[in-house]
């Protein structure tokens, strides 16, 4: 045996050590995918059953926290960029002012992200066991374990009742967060969604939109389809404010990019590489050559048949925001949280507390990845879901916003997450 073993080329080993590596990732990489579908495949059945919210919220996580997370984050984002391609939405936003200037628009940017975040990755139901929303009755009953994901949908239904936006802008926007990861899993993962998970998205994002008071949600995904390719076909038309809106988001998008040697502008033409033709001429961006449109479409596929084949999966999950709850410590009597990770504009990122703390913020902002150090003005105390949104609107509508929360899932906000617990800082 031993002898055998010495007349092993390098080239053998070093072959079956990559089968058998190959072997461990395709063991490893589909493991939460299957079992999600044997814990939910037979009761949806083909679409002949149905799933809650709950179960829907929880499938989709497999994808936007482990499988895909990086990609389908940028397709939600996306799917947001793409309604600025409808004038109706985007004339309303240059209105508001909130992205004509480098703060505001990283500022609407970073909470944008938070607040999606929050009703996508905590639960929807209020309690970590999803059996005990189920068997809650009335106002009286114990509160939510964790109220954050009711917390951000009452307060961005509070903020947007500050516009006059129409039902059916909603319900396109709606549409884009519903098909959006499927699409670009499609077109760039490293595994598309199954019929499963395609139907979660749906469900999901339709107990959403009920919260947000969105009206004639089409009843069947392939219904929604039709809806939103009818309205992008109809709507979706060139207009300056789509152009000035997209080129202050992209390039808020871009902010980390220098503009020597002309990394910015190539890092511009690459995200309209990304656009669809009817988002790219509502946006009044120019065709790209098919080479680079090509290349860009290839390095993608490459990465996903990277990740699928080589790459072992996630041990823990990837989201902008700790899906966790977290833990007071001490004597804190509330809570601001902290995103998990941050863009050019610093927003909710804590201060410096050491020399070597220090001199690393100085390096980021030194080599271009912040463009300012953190800073009280860029609130390092991090954040509270019933603060966020235009600073004018900061310290107003808090009750307000509490009890639509309690009423969206059924039971008080208690605990940290109270007006009545929270600390009071300068």
């Amino acid at each position: 045996m031993i002898d055998r073993l010495q007349h092993i080329t390098p080239t053998i080993a070093i072959s079956g050590g990559f089968v058998v590596w190959l072997g461990i990732v395709r063991m490893l990489r589909w493991r939460r995918y299957n079992a999600i579908h044997r814990e939910y495949g037979t009761k949806w059945n083909n679409g002949l059953g149905k799933i809650t919210p709950e179960e829907a919220q929880k499938i989709i996580h497999i994808s936007t926290l482990y499988d895909m997370p990086l990609l389908l984050n940028y397709s939600l984002a996306f799917a947001l960029f793409k309604t600025y391609g409808i004038p109706s939405i985007s004339k309303l936003l240059a209105a508001t002012k909130e992205l004509k200037s480098k703060e505001t628009v990283s500022k609407r940017y970073a909470d944008t992200e938070i607040l999606i975040s929050t009703w996508v990755g905590c639960p929807i139901s209020g309690f970590l066991n999803p059996a005990v929303a189920e068997t809650k009755e009335g106002p009286n009953t114990k509160p939510a374990d964790d109220p954050r994901a009711n917390i951000a949908l009452a307060r961005v239904n509070w903020l947007h009742s500050k516009y006059n936006i129409s039902n059916d802008d909603y319900l396109y926007t709606l549409c884009l967060f519903v098909l959006e990861p499927s699409d670009w899993a499609d077109r760039y993962g490293w595994r598309s969604l199954s019929p499963l998970e395609r139907n979660a998205f749906y469900v999901f994002w339709v107990e959403i939109g009920k919260r947000m008071g969105i009206r004639d949600i089409p009843g069947t995904l392939e219904e929604l389809l039709a809806f939103s390719k009818e309205y992008e076909t109809t709507h979706m038309v060139p207009a300056e404010t789509n152009k000035e809106i997209a080129g202050y988001t992209v390039d808020e998008l871009l902010s980390a990019a220098p503009k020597a040697f002309g990394v910015k502008a190539f890092g511009v033409r690459v995200v309209i590489c990304l656009m669809d033709d009817i988002v790219r001429q509502a946006m009044m961006y120019p065709k790209q050559p098919w080479l680079l449109r090509a290349t860009v479409y290839s390095l993608l596929r490459i990465i996903g048949f990277i990740q699928h084949f080589l790459l072992p999966p996630r041990i823990s999950p990837s989201f902008p925001i700790d899906v966790r709850l977290p833990r007071l410590r001490g004597n804190e009597e509330s809570l601001r949280l902290r995103p998990n990770k941050y863009a050019a504009v610093p927003w909710y990122r804590p201060e410096p507390t050491t020399i070597v703390s220090y001199c690393k913020e100085k390096l980021l902002v030194k080599l271009g990845w912040h463009s300012k150090m953190p800073s009280p003005q860029l609130k390092s105390t991090g954040y509270r879901l019933e603060e966020m949104g235009p600073l004018q609107f900061e310290q107003i509508g808090h009750e307000e916003i509490m009890k639509k929360a309690a009423e969206l899932q059924g039971c008080p906000i208690a605990g940290p997450w109270s007006l009545e617990g929270r600390k009071q800082t300068s």
